[in-house]
């Protein structure tokens, strides 16, 4: 800002108004401005939280938000073209997921009182080879949960309360599918469908 100074009352006159005119014009544009950039940096830390908040699930982690982050999460661990061996999800106690890495297994689980993801160490026992029970991480769809669920409500009900769902190979066929639990009327029942969340069965 440039002051021009004068001599006499009219100097005096010209100062007040210059005083006056940054008190009420450009003081507020300097707090507006102000305003504006703290809210822009408090949206911005809102937004880096959220994923891992959604992670958390707040009370569903069957949720679109809840496994849209979480499938996101874990392409972005174990990499577009990584190797799933099952992922089992629970509306309330998180997650947890198996993947190949070399000729080693290693997972990752999610829920309540945990951060994020946080790695686990996986155990591989029996005779079978690690190559032929893995799957492409395409198969782990986001929307998956969702799709699932409102397949199942259409045929169970909607007082039918699932309680996890799992993607992992069929043993029977090899191939990738879903499998559903939960409970309604008193019983235990069980679906299955495929990876992209069609063609939802019960099988018991």
């Amino acid at each position: 800002m440039i002051l021009v100074r004068t001599g006499g009352i009219f100097g005096v006159m010209i100062a007040a108004m210059v005083a006056a005119l940054f008190l009420f014009v450009v003081r507020p544009a300097i707090d507006d401005t102000t305003d504006r950039a703290l809210d822009a940096a408090d949206r911005a830390i809102d937004d880096a939280a959220r994923p891992t908040d959604q992670l958390r699930g707040q009370g569903d982690y069957l949720s679109a938000a809840s496994f849209g982050a979480v499938v996101a999460q874990i392409r972005e661990q174990v990499g577009a073209d990584g190797e799933l061996l099952d992922l089992t999800v629970s509306k309330q106690g998180g997650g947890n997921v198996k993947y190949r890495t070399g000729d080693r297994a290693a997972g990752f689980q999610w829920g309540p009182g945990r951060d994020g993801l946080e790695p686990v160490k996986i155990t591989l026992i029996g005779p079978g080879k690690l190559a032929d029970n893995v799957f492409p991480i395409s198969k782990l769809d986001p929307d998956a949960t969702t799709e699932l669920a409102a397949a199942v409500k259409d045929k169970a009900g909607a007082g039918f309360d699932i309680q996890t769902m799992t993607l992992g190979l069929n043993p029977a066929t090899g191939a990738v599918q879903w499998t559903v639990t939960g409970e309604g009327d008193g019983r235990s029942t069980v679906f299955h469908a495929r990876s992209d969340a069609s063609g939802l069965k019960q099988v018991s």
